[in-house]
């Protein structure tokens, strides 16, 4: 249906409503504005850019898209524009859209690095490995110094001794001295990884340890901040407080699956399980309950109790959720939420989702704080740079642990990696069961189902599920000392289960 053309008064207004509840906050008011304008169509030129990019974090990925082809559409599909386009479709997960706009994308545009890069980790986010590399390649020859490029690489296949994308990326040590200290950054943990794939113990602990001290320049770690979340997140949350929200949910619920856990414990491998049944339609790093945190103010039941003062309704916020889900995964079939941050939201899930269940993986400390460290994460974990940082977050993630799984035993499925790995036939059905999905016979083989994978797990989802990295600390004890110490410490610090 046609909708009556909007005068430019009435353009004007709306974007005036757009911008003062963007200052303002108020992010309903922002998306309704936005929803008016896009339906709308009206010429605003490179405004069209503001309200894509609002959208965006506003988990409205249609709208963003729409109103990003608004700015196309207004700058007449111009190169610059289009790859800009492009970088948006990729951030929403959009991958396959992504693709089919860069690649009429001139190489040279906006250069040939960012260009190079953009697609390349497109492809590789797609499963196109041999035509990634050959791309980031390239890139590497236009920009020697391009350490992300690297990083990229070497996150496609091992490289073992001999490989000479490896010895590409060693050799480039005097040349990254020069670089910019974020690609210095990049280039070390690159050169670890091939290091390591070598098994050349010392050499990779070193350059993780460089790129490491690096990023901690850039990204520090809020210790304090961090602990004061931890002990946020709990306030005010327990089981009387959240039956009584969940008796006033009325919507069905049961949609997502949420996947948790520590980065590098085993929560991309049972993603992929998941993912491989036919009743589920996708799953990712999702992070949208941090949306609704947003619209209460505050991770505490506190927050939750002054909406519901107000005469909000808690159905409102479970339909929020999912409706920032459908954008993602479409309608039909259940979805996996693997965000990294999900012990932080458990309190505002068990409240408002009732018949969502929970998949919480542990990992032994000492090899999943290794993991940790020699992995470059792009956004936030910000603890992982130092191992003494590393220890310290992981032990109020185990508090954490410890008190959601007390207070919801029943929602929550503790999932051991080292035994999932060593038994899938004995642990898979346990995981669809809490999940109340079928038994299928692909789930056993998750490394066969093709799909877009951009965590920094995506090579190892795509091996068949093995042992390999039970035990990868071994070799580096003696480097992880500090590691051990202060987690030990803490751990033996803490009070005990009544």
């Amino acid at each position: 249906m046609s909708m009556k053309p909007m005068t430019e008064a009435e353009a004007v207004a709306q974007l005036r409503r757009f911008v003062a509840a963007l200052e303002a906050g108020d992010r309903r008011t922002a998306n309704t504005a936005a929803f008016a304008l896009i339906a709308a169509r009206p010429p605003l030129g490179d405004r069209w850019q503001l309200i894509a990019r609002v959208m965006q974090t506003n988990g409205e990925i249609s709208a963003a898209s729409a109103a990003m082809q608004s700015f196309v559409d207004y700058h007449r599909g111009h190169p610059q524009v289009a790859y800009l386009q492009a970088a948006m479709l990729a951030q929403c997960g959009r991958l396959e859209q992504a693709w089919s706009v860069i690649r009429n994308v001139p190489p040279s545009v906006p250069d040939p690095s960012q260009n190079g890069f953009l697609r390349g980790t497109i492809a590789l986010n797609l499963g196109l490995t041999d035509l990634a590399e050959s791309i980031l390649q390239a890139t590497l020859d236009a920009n020697p110094a391009l350490g992300q490029a690297m990083l990229a690489l070497v996150s496609a296949r091992k490289r073992n001794s001999g490989d000479p994308v490896g010895e590409r990326i060693l050799q480039s040590a005097p040349l990254m001295r020069s670089a910019p200290a974020i690609e210095q950054s990049h280039f070390h943990f690159a050169a670890g990884r091939v290091h390591f794939d070598r098994h050349e113990t010392d050499a990779a602990f070193d350059h993780f340890a460089q790129g490491a001290a690096i990023a901690s320049t850039e990204r520090p770690y809020e210790a304090k901040a961090d602990a004061r979340e931890a002990e946020a997140c709990r306030d005010g949350f327990d089981r009387a407080f959240v039956a009584d929200i969940n008796a006033g949910i009325t919507i069905d619920t049961s949609q997502p699956i949420f996947v948790t856990g520590l980065p590098r414990s085993g929560t991309t491998l049972v993603e992929q399980i998941l993912v491989s049944h036919s009743e589920v339609s996708g799953g990712e790093e999702l992070g949208r309950m941090a949306i609704l945190q947003r619209d209460l103010g505050s991770l505490g039941a506190a927050g939750l109790n002054a909406y519901l003062a107000r005469s909000g309704k808690a159905d409102d916020l479970a339909a929020l959720y999912l409706h920032l889900g459908q954008e993602r995964f479409g309608q039909q079939g259940r979805f996996v939420d693997k965000a990294l941050n999900t012990s932080r939201f458990m309190g505002l899930i068990a409240a408002l989702l009732p018949q969502a269940p929970v998949i919480w993986l542990r990992r032994d400390p000492v090899d999943c704080a290794w993991s940790a460290f020699r992995t470059y994460f792009i956004h936030g974990l910000d603890w992982s740079w130092k191992l003494e940082d590393i220890a310290s977050h992981f032990a109020l993630e185990d508090q954490l642990f410890q008190h959601w799984s007390e207070m919801f035993p029943e929602r929550i499925l503790v999932v051991d990696y080292q035994t999932l790995v060593r038994s899938p036939k004995t642990e898979i059905p346990r995981i669809l069961q809490h999940c109340r999905l079928a038994a299928e016979p692909q789930v056993f083989r998750p490394h066969e189902t093709k799909r877009v994978v951009s965590t920094a797990s995506a090579m190892q989802v795509r091996e068949p599920i093995n042992t390999c990295a039970i035990g990868a600390a071994d070799p580096y004890r003696a480097h992880l000392a500090p590691f051990i110490k202060r987690y030990s410490a803490i751990t033996a610090a803490a009070p005990a289960t009544p």
